[in-house]
């Protein structure tokens, strides 16, 4: 034990002290560090307590994979990014839709949940970089009948409001319908992707 202090109280001042890896997705890593900021985040967004049971951890971890897959697929295939003015932004409309303010009014809220507005500004600009992968890469290959949107109406629509034609609601219909399609072949490839990536769980309680 005493070692062990010694050790410590050797190290010099300015020493860094290395985050801990805790998944490998293929040649990305996710860090103990990332996992417990996602918490933070996703509560932040929700308005909800941060939960650090292995539960919640594991629920992290696996939204952090998908994360490092799509980044992956970004990187190979050199899809945009928002930089500059465009991803500084974000949190400025974030702000003025959430909170009706400036940023200035969110900075405390990040304060009580251990993040800071960089922290925030750096998950828009991923939720934004996805949302655009999904439009390039899925959204062109969508295909919607007029059966299907005829049904969509017939089904959802007509029932609950009955003064209104299909016309007057098809182009509404019709970008849900793809937007639908579209998350359920990116759920697949992502589900195809794990399959053919090497995850390795290094922190072991986080394996599914």
């Amino acid at each position: 034990m005493w070692g062990a202090v010694c050790l410590l109280l050797a190290l010099p001042a300015n020493a860094v002290i290395v985050d801990r890896i805790a998944i490998t997705v293929g040649n990305k890593v996710i860090t103990e560090s990332e996992i417990d900021l996602r918490i933070r985040l996703t509560s932040f967004e929700n308005g909800d307590k941060p939960d650090f049971t292995l539960a919640s951890r594991k629920r992290a971890a696996d939204r952090l994979i998908d994360q490092k897959l799509v980044e992956r697929e970004m990187d190979v295939g050199h899809y945009p990014r928002l930089t500059g003015e465009t991803r500084r932004s974000l949190l400025t409309q974030y702000a003025r839709t959430v909170y009706k303010s400036d940023p200035a009014v969110v900075t405390p809220g990040l304060a009580t949940y251990g993040l800071t507005p960089d922290d925030l500004e750096d998950d828009l600009a991923r939720q934004s970089d996805l949302l655009n992968f999904l439009n390039l890469r899925f959204r062109p290959s969508v295909q919607v009948s007029d059966q299907e949107v005829r049904q969509y109406f017939d089904e959802q629509i007509r029932p609950k409001q009955t003064q209104v034609t299909l016309n007057d609601v098809r182009t509404q219909i019709e970008q849900r319908l793809t937007t639908q399609r579209a998350d359920e072949e990116m759920e697949a490839w992502l589900k195809d992707q794990r399959k053919r990536t090497k995850i390795e769980y290094l922190e072991k309680d986080l394996a599914p």
